[in-house]
C-alpha cells in the first residue's frame, strides 16, 4: 500500500482523448457544476488548447480528473518577500479543474493527482520553461483541505467570490 490509500500498481493516468467522453458521461464527482464541465466541455477545451485533461483510472474505472493549463499570478509585496522570489509576476501550472468520481472517495486520489502535477511542474522547469507554483481556485468549503492536507496557501490577490485563488511552491516538500 502507498502513502496514498491505493496500490500504485492499480493506478493508471492517461491523457484524455476523444474515446475517453463516454466515461466521463457518468462520472459525478458530487458537484453539479464540476460535473457538467467535465461531461459538456472537458474535451472540447482541450482541443482549443485551453487545457488537458489527465484521467486517472483506478483498477480499470474512471476514478478521477484533473485539467491542467499555464497560468501566472501576482504576489503581494508580502507574498513576494515570503517567497522569496525576485518578482511579483511569477509563472505557474493552474489546476484549472480538479474532480473525484464519489466512488473512490478516501483513497487519496485528489491528492495524488495534485502531486503529479507538481511533479510535472518541476519536471517542466528543470527541463523545459519556468514554473515556481501550481495554481487553482478553491471553492470555500476546499480551502482547508488545500490548506492542511497539500500545503496550499491562500492567494491574496486575486480572490473571487465564489472561489479562493491558492498556490502551492513547486520546491516545497
Amino acid at each position: 500500500m502507498s502513502q496514498y490509500g491505493f496500490n500504485l500498481d492499480d493506478v493508471e493516468l492517461a491523457r484524455m482523448t476523444r474515446d475517453d467522453t463516454g466515461n466521463l458521461a457518468n462520472f459525478d464527482c458530487n458537484n453539479s457544476e464540476m460535473n457538467r464541465f467535465f461531461r459538456d466541455e472537458v474535451f472540447y477545451e482541450q482541443e482549443q488548447g485551453m487545457n488537458t485533461t489527465i484521467l486517472l483510472f483506478y483498477k480499470g474505472e474512471l476514478a478521477a480528473a484533473c485539467s491542467i493549463c499555464c497560468d501566472g499570478i501576482t504576489l503581494s509585496p508580502t507574498e513576494k518577500e515570503d517567497e522569496g522570489v525576485p518578482y511579483s509576476k511569477v509563472p505557474a501550472i493552474k489546476i484549472a479543474r480538479l474532480g473525484r468520481d464519489v466512488k473512490f472517495k478516501n483513497l487519496g486520489l485528489g491528492k495524488f493527482l495534485i502531486e503529479f502535477v507538481k511533479q510535472l511542474a518541476f519536471e517542466l522547469n528543470e527541463n523545459t520553461v519556468g514554473i515556481r507554483f501550481i495554481t487553482l481556485d478553491a471553492y470555500p468549503e476546499r480551502v482547508e483541505y488545500y490548506r492542511s492536507e497539500v500545503g496550499f496557501l491562500v492567494n491574496e490577490r486575486g480572490t473571487k467570490s465564489r472561489v479562493i485563488s491558492m498556490r502551492a511552491d513547486i520546491y516545497e516538500a
